[in-house]
C-alpha cells in the first residue's frame, strides 16, 4: 500500500458522519429511546428506533477510526518523530476543544447560577471540573477521549503490546456496553455486585473515559500498520453486520435493558468491515479530491458547531416557553437545514478571516 496515498473517500465519510450526528442530536422522530425497565412503545416504534440508531450510531466510531488511521499513517512514514506527530495532533485537538468550550460557557454559567440559587453550592466545583473533563454540556467528550486514546495507543511499541492494548480496550468497551445498551442488566437488580458495578461506574464518569473511543483508535492504528485487509466477501458482510446491529438494539429494547446505544457489541464489527472496505477504494479523480478537501474542513466544523447551534436554538425556544421543533418533529427539518447552511457559511468565513494575523485563532474552529 502506498504510504503517501491520499484517501478522499475518508473525507467524504467524515462529512456524512457529521451530518448523521447532527441528525441524531436534532432529535428526529423515532430517535428517542425508553429507559431500562420502562415499558417500550409499539413494535413498529422499536423497529424504527433499532434501524435508526444502527445507522446513526456508527458516525462517532468512524470519526475515531479515521482520525487514528490518518495520524498513525503519518507516523508510519516518519517513525523517528512519532511523539512529535502525536504531540502536534493532541495540541491541535486541545486548541479546538478550548475554542468551542469558550463559546459554550454561557450555558455552563447558567447551570452554575441555577445550582447556586438552589443552594447546591457543594456541587458547583465538581460540576465545573466535570464539564472541563467532559467537554462542557455540548458533547465535546469526543475530543477529550480522542486525545487520551491517542496517547495510550501511541505507547504501543510492538505486536505484543498491540495485542495487549487491543485486549484491554476490548474489555473497556465491553464495560461501556454494560453501561449503555445493556445498562438494565444491573440496574434491574439490587444485589451488592450490581451496586458496586455502578458505584465504580459513577466514579469513573464512564461517558468521558476512553472506554468506547480507545478500541476504535486502536483499530485505526491496526489499519495504518497492517491494513486494509483483503477479506473475501467483505462487501457482503457489511449489510449483514448492519442488520446484526439493528437486531441487537431491537433485542435489548424488548428485554427492557436498553438505555443508550452509545456502545453495543456488534458496532465494532460493522465499523471494522465498513472501514476496511472504504480503505480499499482507490479514487484519485482530481475533481473529487478537490471537493473532498473542502468537505474535510466543513465536516469537522459542522460536527463541533451543531452542538452550539441546537443547544442555543432549543434554549431560546424553551426560554420563551414554546419549543415548536420538539412538539412537532416534522418541523425539525427547519433548524436542521439552517444548521447545515450556517455551518458551511461560518466555516468558510473563519477560514477566510484566519488568513489575517489578528484573527489566526479562528483556524482552531475547524
Amino acid at each position: 500500500m502506498n504510504k503517501n496515498k491520499y484517501y478522499p473517500v475518508l473525507d467524504l465519510i467524515k462529512c456524512i458522519a457529521a451530518v448523521m450526528v447532527v441528525t441524531l442530536h436534532a432529535f428526529p422522530s423515532g430517535s428517542t429511546t425508553e429507559g431500562a425497565g420502562i415499558d417500550s412503545s409499539s413494535l413498529t416504534m422499536m423497529l424504527g428506533q433499532s434501524f435508526i440508531h444502527a445507522l446513526l450510531r456508527i458516525a462517532v466510531p468512524l470519526f475515531f477510526v479515521i482520525s487514528s488511521f490518518l495520524l498513525f499513517k503519518r507516523i508510519e512514514q516518519d517513525p523517528e518523530n512519532k511523539w512529535r506527530h502525536i504531540g502536534k495532533f493532541c495540541l491541535r485537538i486541545l486548541f479546538l476543544y478550548a475554542f468551542w468550550y469558550i463559546l459554550g460557557l454561557p450555558l455552563v454559567i447558567e447551570d452554575i447560577v441555577d445550582m447556586g440559587t438552589t443552594g447546591n453550592t457543594d456541587g458547583i466545583i465538581k460540576y465545573v471540573v466535570i464539564t472541563l473533563w467532559k467537554g462542557s454540556p455540548h458533547g465535546f467528550w469526543y475530543l477529550v477521549t480522542l486525545v487520551l486514546s491517542v496517547l495510550i495507543t501511541g505507547a504501543i511499541k510492538s505486536k505484543k503490546s498491540l495485542i495487549v492494548v487491543t485486549v484491554i480496550s476490548s474489555l473497556m468497551y465491553l464495560y461501556g456496553c454494560l453501561n449503555s445498551a445493556y445498562f438494565g442488566l444491573f440496574t434491574l437488580s439490587e444485589d451488592p455486585v450490581s451496586k458496586a458495578f455502578y458505584t465504580i461506574g459513577d466514579f469513573l464518569q464512564l461517558n468521558i473515559c476512553p472506554l468506547q473511543g480507545l478500541l476504535y483508535v486502536v483499530l485505526g492504528k491496526i489499519f495504518a500498520s497492517y491494513g486494509p485487509f483483503k477479506i473475501k466477501g467483505n462487501p457482503i458482510i457489511i449489510p449483514f453486520a448492519y442488520f446484526l446491529m439493528a437486531g441487537e438494539i431491537f433485542l435489548t429494547l424488548n428485554l427492557k435493558i436498553f438505555v443508550y446505544p452509545d456502545a453495543f457489541l456488534s458496532l465494532p464489527i460493522f465499523v471494522f468491515f465498513f472501514m476496511n472496505q472504504m480503505l480499499l477504494i482507490d479514487s484519485q479523480n482530481e475533481k473529487f479530491i478537490k471537493v473532498m478537501k473542502k468537505l474535510r474542513k466543513v465536516g469537522s466544523f459542522l460536527y463541533l458547531f451543531h452542538f452550539q447551534f441546537f443547544f442555543y436554538t432549543y434554549w431560546i425556544c424553551d426560554s420563551i416557553g414554546h419549543n415548536i421543533f420538539r412538539e412537532k418533529y416534522y418541523l425539525i427539518i427547519i433548524p436542521f437545514i439552517v444548521c447545515l447552511f450556517a455551518a458551511y457559511g461560518l466555516q468558510t468565513l473563519c477560514e477566510f478571516l484566519s488568513k489575517y494575523k489578528a484573527l489566526r485563532f479562528l483556524k482552531y474552529s475547524y
